[in-house]
């Protein structure tokens, strides 16, 4: 470490041993030291300012229900937390330079280093770079947020957390997938704006069919008429009417447009409804069936060798 010459006693300049001695480098340690202090209790300030700031935006975007959780408060969730994992890297990696640069180590000879194996190993993890700009236009174009239920390729569930290199999915069975951003093909997201509950029901070619309409009308006005589904139906139900002539029966369908989440509950309500009237009504749900035709040669055989093993 070189000391100016004028805090280098003049004794020691005589015996150059005496440079070493506390009463030459204690002021400059201490000096350095107080400022090391400093450095990181600035740190730890601006770190709590940036928590703040994250926060009073929270609350600024908080609707007040607890219950439900707004399309806003997810997304300022989502940037509130990659902000913050970020801001926070840059607050300290910026304190350690400062200080380093404050006890004489020259830190752009340093950033230079770091900058020539910064290429080299962007060659080597040629992957990780292309997670970390995936996740950065997936945060930009607001694909999806933290709390949304999508499907990402093959898996489906909950987005617990949403980083620059990797999201993560809670499914419904509990089980965690952890998905690359460079791995996200397609997305399919089930929490914006508004849903769509359906219902497809099988009828008997022998029912009524205008009979089953009603009876799918009633099934849509008990579900709406229920105190807590009710809220979040939009729209009343739509009958649509026959979308298919399956095997064993015709395929009857009606919708209603709901808030987002509440599709899947939605559902199962009508399914319940619609089976409960169609017992009311005596409007038969068929089942699959099958009609064997035999000629008569066939059935003579069959008979002939029923009666050789009786």
């Amino acid at each position: 470490m070189i000391f100016p010459a004028a805090a280098i006693p003049e004794g020691a300049r005589e015996a150059g041993w005496e440079v070493w001695r506390f009463s030459a480098w204690g002021p400059w340690l201490s000096l350095r030291l107080l400022h090391l202090v400093l450095f990181l209790l600035g740190a730890y300030l601006l770190d709590r300012i940036l928590v703040a700031v994250l926060r009073r935006i929270r609350k600024a975007a908080d609707d007040g229900d607890p219950k439900v959780e707004s399309e806003l408060e997810r997304r300022v969730e989502t940037v509130t937390r990659i902000l913050r994992r970020v801001g926070g890297a840059a607050i300290y990696i910026t304190a350690v330079l400062m200080i380093l640069n404050d006890f004489g180590v020259q830190i752009a000879p340093l950033l230079a280093g770091l900058g020539i194996v910064g290429v080299a190993v962007g060659f080597g993890a040629q992957t990780l770079v292309k997670d970390m700009i995936t996740g950065f236009f997936i945060v930009l174009e607001d694909q999806f947020r933290v709390g949304d239920v999508i499907r990402i390729n093959e898996f489906q569930g909950v987005v617990e957390y949403m980083g620059l290199r990797t999201t993560r999915l809670r499914a419904l069975g509990g089980e965690i997938h952890i998905l690359p951003n460079s791995e996200i093909r397609m997305v399919t997201n089930y929490t914006r704006q508004w849903a769509r509950a359906v219902l497809d029901v099988d009828v008997s070619y022998h029912a009524d069919l205008d009979a089953a309409f009603r009876a799918l009308e009633e099934a849509g006005r008990r579900v709406q008429a229920d105190p807590e589904l009710g809220r979040s139906i939009l729209e009343p139900f739509e009958v649509l009417g026959v979308t298919a002539l399956g095997d064993s029966g015709i395929t009857l369908r009606m919708t209603a447009k709901v808030e987002p989440l509440s599709q899947w509950a939605v559902e199962r309500a009508l399914r319940k409804a619609a089976k409960e009237v169609f017992d009311g009504e005596g409007i038969e749900i068929p089942y699959p069936q099958r009609t064997v035709s035999l000629d008569a040669q066939t059935l003579e055989v069959l008979q002939g060798k029923r009666k050789e093993t009786t």
